[in-house]
């Protein structure tokens, strides 16, 4: 059984009539890269802010190695944040800078000396000790903010959407690095971000937030190919969505109603026989074909649209009464040519296991 280094115990937050948090029960695991993902609003800064202990909840527990926190202020828990906006004090340089905790400490000279020197050489920043904070790129500002919470020693590094204001291009790079740096320590490092693919990329576990209420916890290819509500297949990459009814449940196998035609799909637990549904297919999943497939699912559809879009190439396809599935297909060639033309009569074609039954959405 895995350890638990953070647990919330039925924890709820508010502010005013709003409800940032509700009844939430997470366990996040010693040793992980943990995001919490979810729109602007739906209260994963929150849930962040309350392990630091920069909030307390209105109900509930929350504990760090198994000891209640909840009233504990942050200087008193063994966790350290970094912030979107690095929160450095511009007027130390570099060295002043990530020393800064260990100087509280009361630390001597020649141990804050030796752990500046061990952080700035794992965030590969070494010689920039007497440099002025305004003389740092934002991506070298990053690594400093993250050699100073490190050098501390947390037990739980807190990072509060850290890559937000960094170009396209280095924060794919600091992902990468994030992650080296995770795994080389092996310190337990949770993540606020509303970027799907930042979590994706980066994480062992991911927790979808919405409305303040958890929605699904699990491994990015779970949520991905599992979701468990339409919210989390929806807000994690892109998803077809088409409205079912279930007509029989049998060895596993569910039959399905679209618009008339029965569809056979993998029995989702919770959803009886007579209920409405929503059948989920990722884009990469579905084929578009000129003639009906023998093997899998095959539906059939119009052309509305095909778009080139370099690496691949994205065809949208009206079928049943008057809904659109979208169709991602990958380029394997330089010469690209459109095979179907609009208004072109195809059939939409998936494999069994690509589909998901998911409740019906109240939205």
């Amino acid at each position: 059984m895995e350890e638990s280094v953070v647990e919330f115990r039925d924890v709820t937050r508010r502010y005013g009539s709003v409800t940032a948090v509700n009844q939430m029960n997470l366990e996040i695991h010693r040793g992980e890269f943990f995001s919490l993902l979810g729109p602007s609003g739906c209260g994963k800064t929150t849930t962040l802010r309350m392990i630091a202990g920069f909030d307390e909840p209105d109900k509930g527990e929350v504990l760090i190695n198994g000891q209640d926190v909840t009233h504990l202020p942050p200087f008193q828990r063994q966790v350290n944040t970094v912030f979107q906006n690095y929160a450095l004090f511009p007027h130390l340089n570099v060295f002043e800078n990530i020393a800064f905790g260990l100087r509280r400490k009361k630390l001597s000279e020649k141990e804050i000396t030796k752990k500046v020197e061990w952080a700035l050489e794992l965030v590969q920043l070494k010689g920039t000790e007497k440099r002025q904070i305004n003389q740092l790129s934002g991506g070298q500002q990053q690594r400093i903010a993250l050699a100073r919470a490190l050098v501390n020693e947390p037990e739980v590094l807190l990072l509060d959407e850290p890559l937000a204001a960094l170009d396209q291009k280095l924060r794919r790079e600091m992902q990468f690095e994030l992650k080296r740096l995770q795994r080389e320590l092996g310190v337990t490092f949770v993540l606020v971000t509303h970027d799907q693919e930042e979590a994706l990329t980066m994480s062992d576990s991911v927790a979808v937030i919405c409305k303040g209420q958890l929605e699904q916890v699990g491994t990015p290819a779970d949520i991905y190919n599992h979701p468990s509500t339409r919210f989390v297949a929806d807000f994690i990459g892109t998803a077809n969505f088409l409205p079912v009814k279930i007509r029989q449940i049998h060895n596993g196998k569910t039959t399905v109603n679209f618009s008339g035609r029965d569809i056979l799909v993998p029995t989702r637990k919770g959803l009886p026989e007579g209920s409405w549904a929503d059948l989920s297919i990722r884009p990469e999943r579905i084929q578009v074909l000129k003639n009906s497939a023998e093997e899998g699912i095959s539906i059939p559809g119009r052309i509305l649209d095909t778009v080139f879009m370099g690496a691949h190439t994205r065809i949208t396809v009206r079928v049943g009464e008057d809904y659109v599935v979208m169709a991602e297909r990958q380029n394997q060639s330089h010469a690209y040519e459109p095979e179907f033309d609009p208004g072109e009569e195809v059939w939409v074609n998936w494999g069994l296991s690509s589909a998901t039954l998911l409740p019906k959405s109240s939205n």
